[in-house]
């Protein structure tokens, strides 16, 4: 008699065992079943692939100050604000 109580005691813990596994079951197999959102293409053309917009004028004026060694600092600083204004002030006119 004491066996048939400690069985009709464990039904419904198994039940709820059983149906919580089930669950998480399903719900792993809903979330492997969908498609991961589409990656951004890794080249733009406003985009170097780093993340990070290619300027072509503020390359050039780096490459003027590289050119001229100017230290890191506020004369550096200077220069490539300068350089980078003048720029803009002259850029090509685009269709």
């Amino acid at each position: 008699m004491i066996r048939h109580s400690k069985i009709r005691t464990l039904l419904p813990v198994l039940a709820v065992t059983l149906w919580t596994g089930g669950a998480l079951g399903a719900s792993a197999l809903a979330a492997a079943d969908e498609t991961p959102p589409p990656a951004p293409p890794a080249t733009a053309p406003e985009n170097d692939g780093s993340g990070r917009h290619h300027n072509p004028a503020w390359a050039a004026c780096k490459k003027q100050a590289d050119d001229q060694k100017l230290a890191p600092g506020d004369a550096r600083r200077g220069f490539m604000k300068n350089c980078l204004k003048s720029a803009h002030g002259s850029a090509p006119a685009t269709p």
